[in-house]
Order: structure tokens, then C-alpha cells, then sequence
């Protein structure tokens, strides 16, 4: 369940699932300890956070489009898309999660009612991208929720889910939610966006279950996390985009992983993930078709890097240039209020200032 970091944080016991459990004992015993395998999985799932941590701070990002005249479970920031919280619940309990320190919650069927009546009310919206905790562990809320957008909101289009369930427990990925996409494949575009983070999570049911949710209308793409001694390396994200490649997963954002209270020992330097990003891209070893795109989860949101996308470094901050106005987000959410790290350029954009990790000795 998320929001048990804190508590994770205090007593250094890891929750995972009994699945995850099982794939680290079959990396040590066909690769050993000292592997890839077996770092790809322990750095996630096993590795600790920090207990006292200087720079980090838990707190709910994006907490500046939350407000009034949003129904409960409602994220705005964008034109076209909204963010739903379904439920806070998970598989596992990941120290870097975005959402690893909200408090419990689960919508009740009159906020998913609410929801879809805001969104079939405004017609710039055309996707919604349900999240949590992890929507594929309840499927009788995640039927109702898109049962209620089908209803009341018929500019709907795209019903996009976030998930990590097909490699944090693929057993609980069963035939009834495979029967109710394919029932509303006429209705939604479904895309399954799936953290795949280490090539050895993909193991043969995790496979199936992307194949069926494919035969089942979804389309799946990947939102991964570079994390240190887990895939900071170009080899092991050779192999990760290769494999999802030609298993029909559509590469998306490559993330920077998010600053968070605990997080230090997980995050590399913004300019490691560039040098990667780099050398992936550009090195030939991997399809055009595989190559994602390198992005920060800022506090006014997320920005793919691009050159002169950075503007410099202000003690351990970097400072981000977006394209992102003040003008715009109030269109979209009137409530919205810029946070102290973000400020207004002379041509009207916005830039933010992002925490780096801090560089070893």
C-alpha cells in the first residue's frame, strides 16, 4: 500500500511480493550476487532508503493543481489530459515511487462518478491517465471508473493506466480484465504505460501477460526509471529497449528518478542520465523505434531534455527551461498557483529549479 515509506524509512523492512522475493532468489542462483540480474533486482526492491537525509523533503508533488472545484482524485496540469488517483494500494513498496509517501486513499464510486462528469464538462480533455498505488489491483473499482467515463464523458478518447503489476506480481493479472478491454476497445484507445526498469524482470509470465493485454486491443509503452547500480550502465539499457522493442512496448519517458526524502542513494546525477541517454541514442546498437526520450519530473511538470534545456546550476538545484506558461495552466486549472522553485522568463514561459543528486567523492 502506499504511503508506508515513512514507516519503511524507520524500520528498513522492505514490502514486496512474494513474486519479487522468488525473482531475486533466481538471480542469485543463475547469476550470483555480484551480477546484473542480481543488483537489477535487489537495488529496487531490497535496497533501503537514507534515514537522515539533508536536501529531500516528503511532500506531494504537483501539490499546486490540486484545489477547489477539482473533484476528489483529480489531478489538472495539462490541455488535453488529466490525472486520476484510483486507489493507493500496490504490489510493492518502491523507495523511488513518485507517490511512495501520499496517504492512504481509495475513490469511492460517487468521486469516480464525479470525475468523469468534470471530464466529459470540458471539451479540450480527450485522454484521462489512471494511476494510484497501482490500478490493476483492483480491477471492480478500475471497471467502474471507465465504466462512469464511458458514460458521462464522450470526449473521451484515450484511457491511458499506469502499472507495474506485470512484473510485481503478473499471477494477479487474470482473464477478466483482458475480457473487459477487448468488450471496450470500440469505446477507448487503452494504453498500458508499464515501469520496466531491469531486463531480468522480464520473465516469461511477465510476457504473457503484455502479450494478452495486446490481444486484448491495449497498447503498451514503457515509462522506466534510471536508477544507480540498477540500469545506470549502457549495456544493461541496451538490452532493457531491445527486449521491449520485440515485445511491442513503445518506448516513452526515460526518468530521471524524482527527488524525494531517502532517494539519494537511488539517483544519479542529471548529467549521467545524459551521458547515457547519449550513448543509447546514438551508439546504433538499438532500433530508432526503441529509443526513449530522457525526462524530469519537475514540480511544474515533466520536460524531456533538449539542448540549452538546461540554463546552469544554482548550488545543488539545476535550473530547467520549459516551455510551459503561467497563462496556459490557468486556463487549464484556475486554481493553480506557480511553487517557490518555478519562476516566469521575459517571454512569458516558465523555468523551475530541480534538485540534482549529489556527486560522489
Amino acid at each position: 500500500m502506499a504511503g508506508l515509506l515513512e514507516k519503511i524509512t524507520k524500520n528498513q523492512k522492505p514490502k514486496t511480493s512474494r513474486y519479487i522475493k522468488d525473482l531475486l532468489e533466481l538471480a542469485e542462483k543463475n547469476h550470483g550476487v555480484n551480477s546484473s540480474e542480481y543488483k537489477g533486482i535487489y537495488n529496487q526492491y531490497f535496497k533501503m532508503p537514507e534515514i537522515e537525509d539533508k536536501y529531500l523533503v516528503n511532500r506531494r508533488h504537483y501539490e499546486a493543481e490540486m484545489g477547489e472545484g477539482l473533484p476528489k482524485g483529480l489531478e489538472r496540469l495539462y490541455k488535453r489530459t488529466v490525472v486520476i488517483d484510483l486507489l493507493s494500494s500496490c504490489a510493492a513498496e518502491c523507495v523511488y515511487c513518485l507517490r511512495g509517501y501520499y496517504e492512504s486513499f481509495a475513490l469511492t464510486n460517487k468521486d469516480m462518478e464525479d470525475i468523469a462528469i468534470y471530464c466529459g464538462n470540458d471539451e479540450n480533455l480527450k485522454e484521462v491517465l489512471i494511476t494510484g498505488g497501482d490500478p490493476l489491483i483492483s480491477f471492480k473499482k478500475l471497471k467502474t471508473l471507465i465504466s462512469e467515463l464511458a458514460i458521462h464523458a464522450p470526449n473521451i478518447k484515450f484511457v491511458r493506466i499506469g502499472t507495474r503489476l506485470p512484473v510485481h506480481d503478473p499471477y494477479k493479472i487474470n482473464e477478466e480484465l483482458f475480457v473487459f478491454f477487448n468488450s471496450m476497445r470500440e469505446r477507448f484507445v487503452f494504453e498500458i504505460a508499464c515501469q520496466i526498469n531491469h531486463p531480468f524482470e522480464i520473465q516469461e509470465k511477465t510476457i504473457e501477460v503484455l502479450n494478452d493485454l495486446q490481444k486484448s486491443g491495449c497498447r503498451i509503452y514503457s515509462q522506466n526509471v534510471l536508477l544507480k547500480d540498477v540500469n545506470d550502465n549502457v549495456d544493461t539499457l541496451i538490452e532493457l529497449y531491445d527486449k521491449l522493442r520485440y515485445l511491442g512496448v513503445t518506448p516513452h519517458y526515460f526518468f530521471h528518478a524524482v527527488p524525494m526524502k531517502g532517494t539519494n542513494g537511488f539517483r544519479t546525477t542529471v548529467q549521467k542520465g545524459i551521458e547515457l541517454i547519449k550513448k543509447l541514442t546514438t551508439k546504433g546498437e538499438i532500433s530508432g523505434r526503441a529509443k526513449p526520450q530522457y525526462a524530469l519530473m519537475t514540480d511544474i511538470g515533466k520536460v524531456t531534455l533538449y539542448e540549452n534545456t538546461i540554463l546552469g546550476k544554482e548550488g545543488n538545484y539545476v535550473i530547467v527551461k520549459t516551455e510551459y506558461t503561467l497563462e496556459d495552466r490557468k486556463k487549464w486549472n484556475p486554481n493553480y498557483t506557480l511553487p517557490d522553485t518555478a519562476f516566469e522568463n521575459e517571454d512569458g514561459t516558465l523555468s523551475v529549479k530541480y534538485l540534482d543528486a549529489i556527486e560522489e567523492k
